[in-house]
């Protein structure tokens, strides 16, 4: 499996985790949502390293099929 699934999946996989969690909150009694909140936010900081490393495998993509095409052309 290439990096960028890899990354895909792992995003999917604490979305999926954050969705179930916060749904879970509801119930869980106040005194122990202070960790439980500090979890989620773990979890969300990661999601948004994880989608920028994504973003910038995509751009090296952009990048080495742009200079592949410029080199067909000459």
């Amino acid at each position: 499996m290439d990096v960028k699934k890899k990354i895909e999946k792992e995003i999917e996989r604490k979305r999926k985790l954050i969705e179930d969690s916060e749904n879970i909150m509801r119930e869980v009694p106040e005194h122990l949502r202070s960790s439980q909140e500090l979890a989620l936010e773990i979890y969300k900081k990661e999601i948004g390293a994880l989608e920028q490393e994504l973003i910038k495998l995509e751009d090296e993509d952009v990048s080495l099929k742009n200079i592949r095409f410029h080199r067909h052309l000459i």
